[in-house]
């Protein structure tokens, strides 16, 4: 059976300030079926929309990557043709059963069931009405985020100091990226997140200095050939404390010298040279989160695709 990661981007560390956020920084990836049976594809989209709806009521980001993942089951309890009338009506009850595990260890962090009825011209009409009738407001789904929820958080506080020396041990062996993306999970309103955006920020200036030296390198290609936007775009991405940024800056002079009258557009793109090199410091969180996101999608793709037909067990 083929799944679909039903992740965008994880938007918790942003340049308003990681420990900004508001509650709802508890990420819960859902992972759906595409066919289950005679329930088709358009069935599991409405599903999609509605257990997103359920999340975001009750503060979770379901459109993350992030350690932890949801998915349902859906038992068929009982299903009948009705005749009468200009058509047959095919009536189904079922069982929807939502799973929390974390993906790498499997352990699980809490289920519920609800029972949904619905009607249709097909089994699988019958089945998407039934999840039409999927309530955000039902207490059902109100106990039982909430159960995981704190079950989540307890689970990061216990471990920040095992994550934090593991990103660490990571950016030792100069993998950087899965060091940004095991951070960048920890909830940005529990207590502990600044620790771990801290040692997430030393770990960018490792990384840094480990890459300035091609950056520097791909901005001089670019200033040879009057590329010069193409060269401020990877100046502006060299950190201020990194071992090239002396040298950045000194390439930054370079192109104002070089750009000719009329390819300045005025003081457009000086002015876009002076705005680069003093934004430097606030970009740093933002790159921490776009490193990360591309390696948790990395990630995500190639571990979804080993899942078969039992799902995630």
């Amino acid at each position: 059976m083929k799944v679909r990661i039903l992740f965008l981007l994880f938007l918790g560390y942003c340049l308003t300030g990681f420990a900004q956020q508001s509650d709802n920084s508890i990420v819960i990836g859902i992972v759906l079926p595409e066919q289950q049976g005679e329930i088709n594809v358009n069935s599991f989209r409405l599903l999609e929309t509605k257990l997103k709806s359920v999340t975001t009521k009750n503060g979770i980001f379901s459109d993350s990557y992030g350690s932890f993942v949801m998915y349902p089951q859906i038992n068929i309890i009982d299903h009948a043709l009705v005749e009468g009338g200009l058509k047959n009506i095919t009536v189904v009850e079922l069982e929807l059963s939502l799973f929390v595990k974390q993906f790498d260890t499997n352990v699980e962090f809490g289920t519920c069931s609800k029972t949904l009825k619905g009607s249709g011209n097909t089994l699988s009409d019958a089945v998407k009405n039934a999840f039409s009738k999927i309530s955000p407001n039902d207490n059902t789904y109100a106990y039982f985020f909430s159960e995981v929820k704190d079950k989540i958080k307890q689970y990061y506080r216990d471990n920040k100091e095992k994550m934090i020396k593991r990103a660490r041990a990571m950016a030792e062996q100069q993998q950087y990226e899965q060091a940004f993306a095991l951070l960048m999970t920890y909830p940005s309103s529990l207590e502990g997140s600044e620790d771990v955006l801290n040692v997430a920020i030393e770990i960018y200036k490792k990384y840094q200095n480990a890459t300035c030296s091609a950056k520097i390198a791909q901005a001089r290609t670019a200033i040879s050939t009057q590329n010069y936007e193409s060269a401020i775009e990877v100046l502006a991405t060299v950190d201020s404390e990194s071992s090239c940024y002396e040298e950045s800056l000194e390439l930054i002079e370079q192109i104002g010298t070089e750009i000719r009258d009329e390819q300045k557009r005025e003081l457009e793109l000086e002015n876009k040279l002076i705005d680069n090199a003093m934004a430097l410091e606030s970009k740093r969180i933002d790159a921490i989160r776009e490193i990360g996101v591309e390696y948790a999608k990395s990630y995500w793709q190639k571990k979804m695709s080993q899942v078969g037909e039992n799902g995630i067990e």
